[in-house]
């Protein structure tokens, strides 16, 4: 299993009068699975050494507020049910991020440690530990992953990650290229 992988999520502009626009990178997501992927360091509170962690998501700015976080998200805690058998997952949220928190709150996560006050004296923003236990899942078929892509890449969204030296996208998702 990798340490860590990036999804990728790409965001299609719907505009009247055009059939199509051209796909622009909106956002990134991180998932490490291990410590060695795992970049909290102190003083902050650090999640469980061999938790899942989601870190360093970012949506371009005009593209926010129109659910790219959400989806990298998802892909991320989806992807995370597939490949760890933890089910715990951790994330850090700045405290004065108020969208974020908010979008952590509503997909489940519950804060478990906030860090200092003290943090300040380090020219660091204040950060919350949160977490969200994600439900068992059967192992699902290949059908079933290829299936819940395909959704995404219909809502503008494409996520691809290497395993074993093989790229899975979108674009060979739809097209039947699905490596075996």
């Amino acid at each position: 299993m990798p340490h860590a992988v990036t999804l990728i999520g790409f965001y299609r502009g719907k505009e009247e009068g055009e059939s199509g626009k051209e796909v622009e990178l909106a956002g990134t997501v991180e998932v490490c699975f291990d410590k060695r992927g795992a970049n909290a360091s102190p003083p902050s509170p650090t999640p469980p050494k061999n938790s899942p962690y989601i870190c360093n998501m970012t949506v371009k700015k005009p593209l926010r507020r129109k659910g790219i976080g959400w989806h990298l998200l998802k892909a991320s805690e989806e992807l995370i049910s597939q490949m760890s058998s933890l089910k715990e997952v951790y994330l850090h949220c700045r405290m004065i991020d108020a969208a974020p928190f908010n979008m952590y709150r509503k997909a489940g996560y519950n804060i478990i440690k906030t860090d200092s006050i003290l943090i300040l004296l380090m020219l660091q923003r204040r950060k919350h530990l949160m977490c969200k236990k994600l439900p068992v899942v059967d192992s699902p078929s290949k059908s079933d992953m290829s299936g819940s892509d395909e959704e995404l890449c219909s809502l503008g969204f494409s996520r691809s990650w290497t395993w074993s030296n093989q790229v899975v996208n979108c674009d060979d998702l739809q097209s039947g290229l699905v490596p075996g």
